[in-house]
């Protein structure tokens, strides 16, 4: 379960993605300024600790769609300063660091563990300052895993998603999603 507060960040989620971004390659042709993009959904995965958040961004850009996994901290993790992104500040937690998802064990962890175990992703719940929740949040996609897929030896998230192409659920080795407005499957990773 995923416990979120209502808090003012800075920078605000959009202007973090937007930054994280503007640095791909593959998404050098997309207007990804923080006014252009359009929040899709999110989802997000467990951390049995509570130390780690591990969020997915589904944003649009024009007619693109990316898929930005992110993981909020409130240390630094050793090692992986090639893989910050930003600090935001959070108005109930405080300084909080941010990093791409595929670079932080704790997302790669979660996301191997979802896809190989059938899992889903984390339910979510608001949550008042002191940390007591209030009640579900059900407008964010629903993410679950297929099963493992014999011989894989990683896996990796699919940074543009293809709305138009439904995946097939019986296929291994995969995590769908699905969200209001996108009945159909998509796959948003594969075990390789």
């Amino acid at each position: 379960m995923a416990d979120i507060y209502s808090a003012e960040l800075n920078p605000g989620k959009l202007d973090v993605i937007s930054a994280w971004l503007s640095k791909q390659s593959w998404a050098a042709e997309a207007d990804v300024a923080p006014e252009s993009l359009k929040k899709v959904t999110s989802y997000r995965f467990d951390d049995p600790e509570g130390k780690v958040g591990a969020e997915i961004h589904i944003v649009a850009a024009g007619d693109r769609v990316f898929q930005v996994p992110l993981t909020y901290r409130g240390v630094e993790l050793a090692g992986a300063d090639k893989h910050l992104i930003s600090t935001m500040e959070h108005s109930i937690l405080g300084t909080r660091w941010v990093y791409d998802g595929m670079g932080d064990p704790h997302f790669r962890q979660r996301l191997d563990h979802a896809i190989a175990t059938a899992g889903t992703s984390a339910k979510q719940y608001r949550v008042d300052d002191e940390g007591n929740r209030i009640d579900e949040i059900t407008d964010v996609a629903h993410a679950w895993g297929t099963g493992p897929l014999a011989g894989a030896e990683d896996v990796q998230v699919l940074y543009e998603l293809n709305l138009d192409s439904p995946a097939e659920g019986s296929d291994a080795g995969l995590l769908l999603g699905r969200w209001a407005g996108q009945e159909a499957p998509v796959v948003l990773a594969v075990m390789v």
